[in-house]
């Protein structure tokens, strides 16, 4: 039911877009061609559906594999459109928003079946740092900053910025934030325990975050402007304490995982404090 209302939502929104691309030759030209690999795609995730277990695995992961690759080799020819800057931002700012309230949900769903303890608060508060600290990192410096450096940029340039930055490099931000919700919703689950976190949720927690921070790189890089050294540095770190993380106790592992967040914004605000002001902050 789920594949049926996603294939049904995909078809739509190509065919409302062609109707309102009436008049521009090349985007109509890109939106059939965009036909193909959707419809490729369609194909191996009905076929994917029947077999389960691994086999399901390998046929979505081609039918990604194939609607994305063939949708952004194409899409170097310019013939999108990214009319509002503005508004292209704000839409795909609303998914990081969206997946951080998921990150909220987690923390209630790894409570659910736990007693109420001083273990259990400890660990939503801490859980509900993490959410803040991944909202912190993108809404106070490099959303504003994408949004001007994508508002500044004409014709291919804009497009080019749309298509690699938004569209590709964005996908490990969302899913850096998924699995860092994970995480933490198996912290809450062994809160009121004192055993160790496990392999796991240790890899997601601190691997989450730290592939948030590879999809904040690559998206600087996209958008083309400095790389941050911090937040490379930072996911060094935060892989290098994963083996930790695994064998210590869940409410340990997670009270490092804010703290190397805390010290990374901490080091940010400062270092970065004209960049700030010059994206409109104080």
């Amino acid at each position: 039911m789920l594949l049926a209302a996603y294939l049904v939502v995909r078809c739509v929104h190509l065919t409302v877009y062609s109707v309102a691309a009436a008049g521009d030759a090349g985007l109509r030209r890109q939106l059939a061609i965009t036909w193909i690999p959707t419809l490729a795609g369609a194909a191996l995730l009905l076929v994917g559906v029947l077999p389960g277990g691994w086999r399901q695995t390998v046929l979505f992961a081609a039918a990604l594999l194939v609607d994305w690759g063939v949708v952004f080799v194409t899409s170097r020819r310019g013939n999108w459109r990214v009319h509002s800057a503005s508004h292209w931002s704000e839409r795909h700012d609303l998914f990081v928003i969206l997946a951080i309230g998921e990150s909220i949900l987690a923390i209630g769903i790894g409570a659910a079946d736990q007693p109420i303890s001083g273990p259990l608060l400890v660990a939503a508060v801490l859980g509900v740092a993490v959410a803040i600290g991944l909202w912190w990192l993108y809404f106070d410096l490099v959303a504003p900053a994408a949004e001007q450096r994508l508002e500044q940029a004409r014709g291919q340039t804009r497009t080019t910025l749309a298509v690699e930055a938004y569209s590709y490099a964005h996908f490990p931000i969302i899913a850096g934030i998924v699995l860092a919700a994970l995480g933490v919703e198996g912290v809450l689950a062994h809160a009121s325990g004192h055993g160790e976190l496990g392999w796991f949720y240790a890899a997601a927690l601190c691997g989450g975050t730290a592939l948030y921070l590879i999809g904040h790189l690559l998206f600087a890089n996209r958008m083309r402007y400095a790389v941050h050294a911090g937040r490379l540095v930072t996911t060094a770190v935060l892989l290098g304490w994963l083996p930790a993380a695994a064998v210590l106790p869940s409410l340990v592992a997670l009270a490092v995982v804010v703290g190397i967040l805390a010290a990374l914004i901490a080091g940010e605000t400062v270092r970065y404090a004209d960049v700030r002001r010059a994206v409109g902050h104080g």
